[in-house]
């Protein structure tokens, strides 16, 4: 018996997005449920640690964004089939987090000011981060982590989204085999699939790379 999924997340991307990704990836159909900010103080007190991405399975929820990607990259092989390729895929993976963290800041700081000295933080950092993925990715062939597709490539298509938004295409463009990686997530049928059909994503959005 096919086991139900229900991603329950706001609408938009944000950590809900790789979770979208990777049972769109999986071919795994879900219902994904998007909360309104406004309904989201009477649901909080339903949800296991009053905060989201939720991931029912078969009606149990599970809480916490990193703790359902690695569960579902299980399923779907999508994490190392050692130790040494999970420590690859680790380090892969807490680098596109810091990435993340810092463009999220940017995205949600109302003060002007503050918001442009975090834009500025950004580009200073960017290019350590992102030579050295560049790095792993030429080394790879085109995949971050090891020699075939993982959840640290997925991750990285969300990440390059956010990032596109918070400081502009031209700041991670000059990196080909970071771009050969989002050419090999994207080219995935299940992914390229959700991307075309997924809800209208505001600002820079994947599909115009499909």
């Amino acid at each position: 018996m096919a086991h139900t999924y229900k991603l329950i997340y706001f609408d938009v991307t944000g950590k809900g997005e790789p979770i979208r990704l990777l049972l769109s990836y999986g071919e795994i159909p879900f219902e994904d449920k998007r909360v309104e900010f406004g309904e989201w103080p009477k649901i909080k007190p339903t949800t296991p640690l009053g905060q989201l991405p939720v991931l029912e399975v078969d009606g149990k929820a599970i809480p916490q964004s990193t703790a359902i990607c690695r569960y579902l990259a299980s399923i779907l092989k999508l994490d190392g089939k050692d130790a040494k390729e999970n420590l690859a895929l680790d380090v892969a993976l807490e680098t596109l987090f810091d990435l993340q963290k810092l463009a999220t800041e940017i995205k949600y700081e109302k003060d002007a000011a503050k918001k442009n000295e975090k834009v500025e933080k950004l580009k200073q950092v960017l290019p350590v981060y992102f030579g050295k993925l560049e790095e792993y990715a030429k080394k790879h062939n085109g995949y971050v982590a090891y020699e075939r597709i993982s959840w640290a490539d997925i991750l990285f298509v969300c990440v390059y989204e956010v990032l596109v938004n918070a400081v502009g295409k031209e700041a991670v463009a000059s990196y080909p085999s970071l771009q050969q990686v989002k050419k090999n997530v994207l080219s995935a049928k299940g992914i390229n699939k959700w991307i075309k059909n997924r809800p209208a994503v505001e600002g820079y959005d994947l599909k115009q790379d499909l």
